[in-house]
C-alpha cells in the first residue's frame, strides 16, 4: 500500500496535476494524463492520491452572481467580545449553519474575523446581520464593506512559486 502525498514533498508531476485541475476541474483523466506528460494509470494514480491526501478538497462549478440574479456581497470584519478559545470555538462551530456565510477566515490584527457574506439585497444582509447579533454568537463589533465588483476573485494558487522552494 503507498503512503498519501505529504505536501511539503510534492513532486513536479503533482503539481503539474495541480496546476491543470486548477485550471480546468472538468479534464478528463486522459485529456490531464496527455497534458502532463504522464501515463494514464499513473497519472489517475497520483490525482488519487492527492485526492486521498486531502490536498485536492474537491470539484466545484463557479457560478455567475449577476446572471443568477444580482446577488450582494459584503465584505464583513467580525471583533468578538471576548478572546478565549472556547468563545473562537463557539464563533467558529455556530457559523458554519449559515449559508449565506460563503467565507470566514481568522484574522490576527485588529480584527478576529473576516468573512464574506452573500445577500438578495443590502436590506435582506442587514437583517442577516441584526439575526447574527441576537444569535449569542459573541460579536461585540462588526464592519461592512460593501463589494462593488469584483476585480479578481477564485483565481488559482500560485503553484509556480512553490515549485521554486
Amino acid at each position: 500500500m503507498k503512503s498519501k502525498p505529504n505536501p511539503a514533498r510534492l513532486d513536479a508531476w503533482d503539481f503539474r496535476i495541480l496546476s491543470e485541475i486548477q485550471s480546468d476541474g472538468r479534464i478528463s483523466k486522459s485529456e490531464l494524463a496527455k497534458r502532463v506528460h504522464l501515463s494514464a494509470s499513473a497519472c489517475s494514480e497520483r490525482l488519487r492520491a492527492l485526492e486521498v491526501a486531502g490536498i485536492i478538497e474537491g470539484f466545484h462549478a463557479r457560478l455567475s452572481p449577476a446572471l443568477i440574479g444580482g446577488m450582494v456581497f459584503v465584505m464583513v470584519e467580525v471583533v468578538l467580545d471576548r478572546h478565549r478559545l472556547e468563545d473562537q470555538r463557539h464563533f467558529e462551530t455556530a457559523i458554519q449553519k449559515y449559508p449565506e456565510i460563503l467565507d470566514c477566515w481568522a484574522i490576527g490584527g485588529r480584527i478576529d474575523y473576516l468573512m464574506r457574506v452573500a445577500s438578495l439585497s443590502m436590506a435582506t444582509y442587514q437583517d442577516f446581520m441584526e439575526g447574527l447579533l441576537q444569535a449569542g454568537l459573541g460579536i461585540d463589533q462588526y464592519y461592512s464593506l460593501v463589494v462593488t465588483k469584483p476585480v479578481k476573485s477564485n483565481a488559482p494558487i500560485p503553484l509556480s512559486s512553490l515549485t521554486q522552494r
